[in-house]
Order: C-alpha cells, then sequence, then structure tokens
C-alpha cells in the first residue's frame, strides 16, 4: 500500500514537546526586559524549526510548532477570545519528573463576562510561521474546542448578569 499525501494519516500527533534551555532562558530574558519580542520570537522559530525536522525525521507526515510560543496549549488561545476575562484565582497543579522532582504550576483561572466572540485571527501568524518552515509535511496546530471555556471554569465562571 502506497502512503498517503493527505490527511488523515495512519498516524498523528497532538501536543506540547518540550521547550528548550534556549527557549526558557528567553522567556525569562524577556520578562525581565532584557531582550526585544522579535529576539523572544527568533529563538522561539529556531527551536520550531528544530522541532519540525525532528517530526520529519521520524517520518511524521504533519508537523506542529510544539505550541513553543505558548504557556498554556489552550489558556493562551480562551483569553483572547471576546467575553472572557484572565482573573486571579486559579487552581494549582502538581507535577512530578522523572527524577522525582515535584514542580507546582499555577494554573490561570477565567470568567465568562459576556457573550463569546472572535474578535481576531488567534494564532494565525504562529501557523503562517510554522507552515513557511515546512516544503514537505503538513502543518497542523492544536485549538482547543470552546467546551475548554466551561472545563476550566464551570458555571461558577459565567456571569449571568450579561
Amino acid at each position: 500500500m502506497s502512503p498517503r499525501t493527505s490527511p488523515p494519516f495512519r498516524a498523528d500527533h497532538v501536543g506540547s514537546l518540550l521547550r528548550p534551555p534556549e527557549v526558557k532562558a528567553a522567556r525569562e530574558s524577556y520578562r525581565a526586559g532584557t531582550i526585544t519580542a522579535e529576539r523572544l520570537r527568533e529563538v522561539e522559530d529556531d527551536a520550531i524549526r528544530s522541532n519540525v525536522e525532528m517530526q520529519k525525521e521520524v517520518g511524521l507526515q504533519a508537523v506542529t510548532d510544539g505550541e513553543i510560543r505558548r504557556q498554556s496549549w489552550h489558556m493562551d488561545f480562551i483569553y483572547q477570545l471576546g467575553g472572557v476575562s484572565r482573573v486571579d484565582e486559579g487552581q494549582t497543579v502538581e507535577f512530578r519528573t522523572l527524577g522525582g522532582e515535584t514542580i507546582i504550576s499555577a494554573q490561570g483561572a477565567l470568567r465568562v463576562d459576556s457573550k463569546v466572540s472572535l474578535e481576531h485571527t488567534i494564532f494565525g501568524a504562529d501557523f503562517e510561521a510554522l507552515a513557511a518552515m515546512t516544503t514537505t509535511a503538513m502543518p497542523k496546530q492544536t485549538i482547543p474546542s470552546v467546551n475548554m471555556i466551561y472545563a476550566r471554569g464551570g458555571r461558577a465562571s459565567i456571569d449571568e448578569t450579561t
């Protein structure tokens, strides 16, 4: 049987790839104000190019950017929807590394304070950058479904007065 050249492929993948040390350091430098947003994006671009090549080398026909530019695979998207606001109170999640280290991550929370809307293209520029980094594999991007808004806050996060 000849390999497929269009989706759906025999194998697919979803999810974040690990951020290399260079990306972590660049994010810290950006937060500290010692590098520009443009320089941060250059470092992220280098990591994404590397990820694209790795995915192609292992034979994947569709490649992702590894969500390198995102802090959270879904909340970075959801916070950009109209009608959704970030709030301070959130939840804490504990992760354990293979070495036994415990990492505590504070996860953001949200409030739906008006009708949810799409006010601009979210991650469009990121997808265009990914697409420009590959000529042989199909670029793809993870986008959360709308029900993730409810999953993150439930009914208590919805302002029913609006």
